[in-house]
């Protein structure tokens, strides 16, 4: 999306504001906002998982933290593991001094369980997943382990995973990301019968030390864990779009990492929180097409890196869109809102949402 000047912008406003009528601006309408000055745009990584900013001045600990990424066949060259002196050698995994360590092994017991309360024999793909086999070393389809043989990183997006998650999963202590999102449900009107149904509730991940992207959009779940504010240390993007969730997580404010927070299309019928501003890395908010309640305030005005705010489609949000946010939020931020009621007030300042 093309930015335009604040100045054009306010101006074209204010010449096509006469063209509507009293009577539909009772109608439900469109409220865009598009905050941004003539500045060089920060390029947007996916999700917002990369902290632009840090490319321009970084004390490298960013990039010595990325260690706990590395996948477990790329590590080969340096592992100095000591249950396996002699580097990545396919035999040796199989050693009883590397498969039975405590850890390895819960693991294993844990993607087991879960591909049979899945129905893993279903899946579109289920490469190599079996109890005879290693989830690292035989490369199970999903499944990416680090150097030490645990696992980083489920990514089982439109894969027909359906049924309830088990709590073991819990277990992947040194797990990084996770994903079990469906895309869409039809392309080019074609069903996508690949999607995935993950049903009830997210269990506890608060074991995940590590735990960095959730993605879980397009299924059915009903609760993301309770205490999944155990995780806001280390979280940095929380997807769950299009499910049937009817809470936000709570103590949001503790998330300081967050970077991307969408739960668009459920049922959340929380009030807006009140310190939500206090996300100070929040770059990505999509909470549309939700029940919220409450009122928008200035708290919001501190999340000064947003790029897009969308809580439109929430007919009992009400409050006003800060006028401070077109200083505060200068580059390049796109705010949605949308009027369901009462119509917009007639005003030169910010937006009326009741």
């Amino acid at each position: 999306m093309y930015c335009m000047d604040i100045t054009n912008a306010s101006k074209l406003l204010e010449h096509s504001w006469p063209l509507v009528g009293a009577s539909s601006r009772s109608m439900a309408v469109w409220l865009r906002c598009l905050v941004c000055l003539c500045m060089p745009r920060l390029l947007l990584a996916a999700g917002g998982i990369t902290e632009d900013e840090r490319l321009l001045v970084s004390d490298g600990s960013w990039h010595r933290n990325q260690r706990k990424s590395i996948s477990i066949e790329t590590s080969c060259y340096y592992t100095t593991m000591e249950a396996m002196p002699y580097g990545c050698q396919y035999a040796r995994a199989y050693f009883p001094s590397y498969q039975n360590e405590f850890q390895r092994k819960a693991e294993k017991a844990a993607l087991l369980e879960f591909y049979n309360l899945c129905g893993g024999d279903f899946w579109r793909n289920r490469d190599n997943w079996n109890s005879e086999s290693d989830p690292c070393w035989d490369y199970w389809y999903g499944v990416t382990c680090n150097e030490h043989g645990y696992v980083i990183k489920l990514e089982l997006a439109d894969n027909r995973v359906r049924g309830i998650l088990p709590s073991t999963l819990g277990s992947l202590t040194s797990l990084v990301k996770i994903d079990l999102s469906s895309t869409e449900p039809e392309y080019h009107l074609h069903p996508n019968d690949e999607m995935n149904r993950v049903e009830g509730v997210i269990p506890s991940l608060a074991l995940c030390f590590q735990l960095e992207e959730i993605e879980v959009s397009g299924n059915l779940i009903l609760r993301l864990p309770d205490d999944l504010y155990l995780n806001a240390n280390t979280l940095r993007s929380l997807s769950a779009s299009r499910n049937l969730l009817r809470n936000l997580p709570i103590y949001l404010a503790r998330f300081q990492l967050l970077h991307t927070l969408e739960l668009d299309n459920n049922r959340i019928e929380d009030a807006f929180p009140t310190d939500f501003g206090q996300l100070r890395n929040i770059r990505i908010v999509h909470l549309q097409y939700n029940r919220l309640k409450g009122s928008i305030t200035q708290d919001i005005v501190p999340m000064d890196k947003i790029r897009v705010f969308d809580v439109s489609h929430n007919p009992e949000l009400g409050g006003v869109i800060p006028e401070q946010i077109i200083v505060d939020w200068a580059v390049g931020a796109d705010v949605y809102a949308k009027e369901q009621r009462n119509g917009v007030k007639e005003q030169k300042g910010p937006a009326e949402l009741t």
